[in-house]
């Protein structure tokens, strides 16, 4: 049997970080909640874990395996319960006492229908009057040729992968749940995708390769900015049944990225573009990349986020700047022995 969260004997309130204005205005408060944060082994989960308990929750890790989160979380308060989301047993077990669940698993695309399985269990087990946030992506809106999307922009995804991950954020909202839109992450911790390949290849001196136009403005946001747009919601009753969008610092052009990425590294940039049509023959290969195939489109017309609803209502703004997150991505990835022998 699983132990149930401690009990406080006194709610404790945390100040909410709002706009300027609206702090002038008025102090706004949330009492701290028992979070659990389901996949927290996984990049954006162990994020939230660590934003949860920094701003002063009480965090539980749902895990596959219990031993592998524990030596790269030593932190005490953080209580790691094992199980499978996929069992309804297991799933209700470990949600038993929550306030909130931030929902941070995310099958791959080649069983992309275990996301159903996943997030009916989390559902249920969190049960009614609680509080239900959930990551989505850029999948489910069509690209508006340079113009920001915000909340309200209808998911006319045109992809099926697109489509399914669409009706699962219609399914979480139906239920009163939040969704937190966020672009490509990178930063300490994110070990998948391009930006991360970019950033261990430069490394290693050699040279990185980006999908299309280098000089195409893209979104990335730094993985501690994405977590506390998770984070953000807890509490909030305005955030019930909403979907938010969060955007980057600023559009920022893969070539720039790059060169800033060997300036940290303290070498010279050697950047070349990876052929669209080469990608999209490369996606036949393997069942994950024939998955992904239909997205290629994101790298020749990206999304971008409009985020003032959720700076409006929840006080989020991206705090760190791509040049500073760089930085700390790349003296993590030394930290962490990432080196040209590894590479």
């Amino acid at each position: 049997m699983i132990p149930p969260f401690s009990q406080p004997e006194t709610a404790v309130l945390l100040p909410v970080r709002q706009p300027f204005i609206a702090r002038a205005r008025t102090a706004c408060y949330v009492a701290a909640m028992r979070v659990t944060v389901t996949g927290a082994t996984g990049t954006l989960g162990f994020a939230c874990v660590h934003a949860a308990i920094r701003a002063g929750h009480q965090v539980r890790a749902f895990v596959r395996r219990r031993a592998e989160f524990q030596r790269r979380c030593r932190d005490e308060r953080v209580e790691a319960v094992e199980g499978d989301i996929l069992d309804r047993t297991s799933a209700g077990a470990a949600l038993e006492n929550s306030d909130a669940v931030i929902h941070c698993i995310e099958f791959p695309p080649h069983r992309f229908s275990l996301n159903w399985d996943a997030l009916r269990h989390a559902l249920e087990g969190l049960g009614s009057r609680r509080q239900f946030i959930y990551p989505g992506n850029s999948w489910v809106y069509k690209p508006s040729d340079g113009e920001r999307i915000g909340a309200d922009n209808p998911k006319n995804a045109p992809t099926a992968l697109g489509e399914v991950r669409a009706d699962l954020e219609r399914a979480v909202t139906a239920e009163g749940g939040t969704v937190v839109h966020l672009p490509d992450v990178y930063g300490p911790g994110v070990l998948k995708g391009f930006l991360q390949a970019m950033f261990v290849r430069a490394m290693a001196g050699q040279t990185v390769w980006f999908p299309g136009d280098l000089d195409r403005p893209h979104e990335f946001l730094y993985i501690e900015d994405a977590a506390r747009a998770l984070v953000a919601p807890l509490g909030k009753r305005q955030s019930y049944s909403v979907d938010y969008t969060a955007a980057g610092p600023e559009p920022i052009t893969p070539r720039t990225f790059a060169e800033l990425i060997f300036k940290a590294a303290g070498l010279s940039p050697r950047i070349r573009s990876t052929p669209m049509r080469w990608l999209r023959a490369k996606a036949l290969l393997s069942p994950h990349r024939r998955a992904l195939r239909d997205l290629l489109y994101l790298y020749e017309r990206p999304v971008f986020f409009d985020a003032r609803r959720l700076r409006s209502d929840l006080g989020w703004s991206p705090e760190v700047g791509y040049a500073d997150g760089v930085r700390r991505t790349v003296r993590w990835l030394r930290e962490a022995g990432y080196t040209a022998a590894s590479a």
